[in-house]
């Protein structure tokens, strides 16, 4: 014993001097790896009661420093030392598991309390007399932790980085100087340089009135023209010369004003009948009422009755406007008609070759009635599964390495045959639209062929093992992402992910078609090329799983599915030759790994990252509310641009209508304020589309809140901003392989059709002095719980305005978290539509709201994930804000405190920065 402890100090003195890298690679260079690992198998076979465990341990935390190098790392693969550390890590999980087993089948609650804590003691237990199993884990762990460093790193197996698909990119005037500016792959940078002011060009501004049926078909158009010609001669540049943007407000990184908690406003009545509003301090909680001035008017104005006056700060003042040449005022404003009832959607156009439609689209979605909650990860599991993968380089001859869909290989080989796609119908019997494919397809089984199940289940193979027949995989089809699978045991399958069409990265939106399974049975899904070091998945997000039996038989919809969830850092990396110069060499991937057990055999699955929303659900909806009856009294539909692919992309103008040459009712309707909403920039944020369409469903109601704000507001909505990322199945970026929300400072027309459309509306309402109240760009997150959003906030006096909206939502949307919310304005997101309209158009509420992928750990819906009755319901939630937010702007709904210090607000309780979801770790 006393031998033993020389030996452990002796032992730690050498890892310490192994600590240094030059020590730790002069020794591996001198064979100290191999006589470690003999050392190490010594005493593991001497130590066959666990009681020298520290020294086992002590051994391998001077091998992890020596393979810390490629020469310890070679001599370690040399000595076959990972199957020696793979049999002692294999040891210690199965203790584990087998104490877990026995407390698990054990029905006496005293004896499973008495299990637990003597399974407690024993890990905690650091004497050498008894079984020291905390120890035992502690090797185990460093045992794991030596192999994956040691394991050869490999590519992933496919030809290359990119997507089989390409598109062919328009050809563009390199003198051009919308090109002038630099485009860069947003994200892989720590920080990224503002680009520079470019104004958006004023030449066919005035082609935007077609835009507009809510002027146009009330005033003569020549009356527009001249107040367009006036702000002509005034324009110098977009970005407003105002306290709140001044050029040196462009030149901050961040502005510590935007990290404050929820507001309270005071407001003083003026001369000249406007408000002025000094913000003070928040004493409340997020969530409490308490004595905060705006959250009692939050709780209590009353929206029955609302007529708020129009705030100085939400229309730009016109002078009298002089006529301009008749050639101007002649002009003509182009055709944009409205699409009426009769409007038949095109079929969506796509790069890749669709050969289905997908269940989901034709057979539509219905929510559960009950929470889905959070699902709690069992913290053992994880080490067991990789594990499971280091096997494979032990022992390969247990695993098939079978091909089961490769969609590299299907495009080459494929014919030249018809596209299947979705032929929207709308069905008057059944008072709704049906999406169906162009072309025949496989009729969905719903009952499962039990002959066949019997045959397989019966037979054995050679091995001795039941034949389990293979699954069948599919992704072309709209909104899909798939690019091969493997099967490398008999119920595991690697799964590789496309990246975003034109580019290397963006691996994480996935949605694909299952079939020929065994009921009842745990397959395991490696989704082994992900690229951020962090996932909601390890918070307790789950995939969705769809099953077209369920949706033929009962009409259940997506549900949130899979067991024993990891993710965690394996040995694929990506290649250097092919990388885009921002990552290294050696960057690595990472595996998200689920087991499901399907409930049908032979059934046909779809599994997918989030609740899809394609362009053709979209079509579909859109197309359902044409047909509502009155629909065209508050509802104008047009098609904004053609996306770069070709797919229209719609406007929606809700309002209430007047009677059409009634002056009366023109005077109302040029009195209201516009609010500007968008989505789905990012075509893998399905979830921004669910909340776009309960924004739109409340919005057309007969709700009475619904009314006023149609009475009060004209909202411009375009509810999917990048069509062709939606329907090609890509996460983040256009067929051009670039973010389109880091190119609105100047978005090219030919490139980003329909973000240059965007800010020419928003210009034109600023030329007529219409400057819209409100812009929301609606987003999905990855890494956070709830909904919030982020604002601009770089002055004090900013608080009051910026803040009221997200402070109402927190109070009246039960998803919402205003302590996530952020309000700094950072050097990298100056490109984003949230701080270029600010800056350029001077819309001081323009925001993003950011909802979870995952759930909420806050609220109502704590330790729930968001399905899309809570996304939908939080659409009609931001719209009740901003009916309650035109409240706040009126001086009889505020308090009149005075006597707040008003400075003191502004100490600043948060230093969080805004995270937006944009870069890859």
């Amino acid at each position: 014993g006393i031998n033993a402890e020389y030996g452990r100090y002796a032992l730690e003195l050498y890892t310490q001097v192994l600590a240094i890298r030059a020590n730790a690679v002069k020794a591996a260079a001198n064979g100290a790896t191999r006589r470690m690992l003999d050392l190490f198998n010594y005493w593991t076979d001497l130590d066959k009661l666990h009681k020298f465990v520290h020294i086992r341990k002590s051994i391998l935390n001077s091998i992890k420093h020596l393979v810390g190098n490629e020469s310890g790392r070679k001599s370690l693969m040399k000595c076959d030392g990972i199957s020696i550390l793979y049999a002692t890590a294999k040891q210690s999980d199965e203790m584990k598991q087998e104490i877990q087993r026995n407390c698990s089948s054990h029905t006496s609650s005293d004896f499973k309390l008495r299990v637990t804590v003597n399974t407690q003691d024993i890990f905690k237990k650091t004497d050498t007399t008894n079984p020291n199993g905390k120890a035992i884990d502690n090797l185990a762990l460093t045992c794991s932790q030596i192999i994956r460093k040691s394991m050869p790193k490999v590519c992933l197996p496919v030809p290359s980085l990119h997507g089989p698909v390409y598109f062919d990119e328009p050809s563009l005037d390199p003198t051009d100087p919308y090109l002038l500016q630099d485009y860069k792959e947003d994200g892989y940078e720590e920080e990224e340089e503002p680009q520079e002011e470019v104004p958006l060009t004023l030449t066919n501004v005035e082609e935007f009135l077609k835009f507009f049926p809510e002027l146009t078909d009330y005033q003569n158009n020549k009356v527009l023209l001249d107040q367009l010609a006036e702000y002509r001669k005034e324009y110098v540049t977009l970005v407003p010369q105002t306290p709140s943007n001044s050029q040196n407000e462009l030149s901050d990184e961040r502005s510590d004003t935007g990290n404050q908690g929820p507001i309270s406003v005071i407001v003083k009545p003026v001369l000249n009948g406007t408000t002025q509003s000094s913000p003070v301090r928040s004493q409340s909680s997020p969530k409490s009422s308490g004595s905060d001035p705006l959250r009692k008017m939050a709780n209590n104005c009353d929206h029955n009755n609302i007529t708020p006056p129009r705030s100085v700060t939400s229309k730009r003042s016109c002078r009298n406007m002089r006529s301009i040449t008749n050639s101007l005022s002649n002009m003509s404003l182009g055709e944009a008609p409205v699409l009426t009832s009769s409007y038949s959607p095109p079929p969506a156009k796509a790069v890749k070759h669709f050969v289905k439609v997908a269940a989901p689209d034709m057979y539509s979605h219905r929510p559960p009635h009950y929470l889905e909650q959070l699902y709690d990860p069992i913290q053992s599991v994880q080490r067991t599964l990789m594990l499971l993968d280091i096997a494979r380089a032990v022992h390969p001859e247990t695993l098939i390495n079978r091909v089961a869909y490769d969609q590299d290989e299907l495009i080459k080989t494929e014919e030249p045959t018809n596209h299947a796609l979705s032929n929207i119908k709308w069905d008057p019997a059944l008072r709704r639209c049906k999406i169906l494919p162009s072309i025949p397809q496989t009729r969905l089984a719903t009952d499962p062929p039990l002959d066949v199940l019997s045959q397989h289940m019966n037979e054995e193979n050679s091995t001795g093992t039941v034949n389990i027949p293979i699954l069948q995989f599919e992704s072309r089809h709209e909104c899909g992402n798939l690019r091969k699978a493997i099967q490398v045991r008999i119920f595991e399958y690697d799964l590789v992910l496309n990246s975003d069409i034109g580019s290397t990265r963006h691996h994480q939106w996935f949605y694909f078609e299952v079939h020929n399974m065994v009921a009842d049975f745990p397959y395991r899904f490696n989704i082994i090329n992900c690229e951020k070091s962090c996932s909601s998945f390890t918070q307790g997000m789950q995939p969705l799983l769809y099953s077209a039996h369920d949706a033929l038989t009962n009409g259940t919809g997506w549900q949130r599915c899979g067991k024993r969830i990891c993710y965690y850092k394996n040995n694929f990396v990506r290649k250097a030759t092919e990388d885009t110069g921002r990552a290294s060499a050696a960057q690595n991937m990472y595996t998200l790994t689920f087991t499901i057990c399907f409930p049908h055999s032979h059934d046909t699955c779809y599994i997918a990252y989030h609740y899809p929303y394609s362009y053709s659900s979209l079509q579909a909806h859109l197309l359902e509310i044409q047909h509502l009856h009155g629909i065209n009294s508050v509802l104008r539909r047009q098609t904004l641009c053609n996306s770069l692919g070709g797919n229209p992309v719609d406007l929606l103008t809700i309002t209430q209508f007047p009677p059409p040459h009634n002056k009366t009712a023109f005077n109302n309707i040029n009195e209201r304020d516009y609010v500007v909403l968008s989505a789905r920039v990012h075509p893998g944020e399905s979830n921004a589309s669910w909340i776009m369409k309960g924004v739109i469903n409340f919005l057309i109601s007969d709700n009475d809140k619904a009314q006023q704000l149609r009475n009060k507001f004209i909202f411009k909505i375009i509810p999917m901003l990048n069509p062709d990322g939606v329907i090609n199945g890509s996460h983040r970026c256009s067929l051009l392989g670039l973010d389109m929300n880091r190119q609105w400072i100047n978005p090219h027309p030919n490139m980003y059709p329909s973000l240059y459309n965007t800010k020419g509306l928003i210009q034109l309402l600023v030329g007529l002095g219409k400057r819209p109240v409100l812009y929301c760009d609606f987003h999905g997150h990855s890494r956070k719980k709830n909904v919030f959003m982020y604002g601009n906030i770089t002055q004090p006096s900013d608080n009051a305005t910026v803040k009221l909206l997200p402070t109402i939502l927190d109070i009246h949307a039960p998803a919402f978290s205003f302590s996530n919310c952020c309000f700094t304005v950072e050097k990298s997101r100056e490109s984003t539509a949230r701080v270029a309209l600010w800056r350029q158009f001077g819309i001081s509420r323009s925001y993003t709201l950011e909802s979870s992928y995952c759930g909420s750990d806050q609220g109502l819906y704590k330790g729930c994930q968001l399905g899309t009755q809570h996304l939908e319901e939080m659409g009609a939630k931001f719209c009740e804000g901003i009916l309650i937010m035109s409240s706040a702007d009126q001086p009889c709904c505020l308090s009149d405190e005075t006597d707040e210090d008003e400075d003191s607000y502004f100490s600043s309780d948060s230093d969080d920065s805004e995270d937006d979801d944009d870069s890859s770790a």
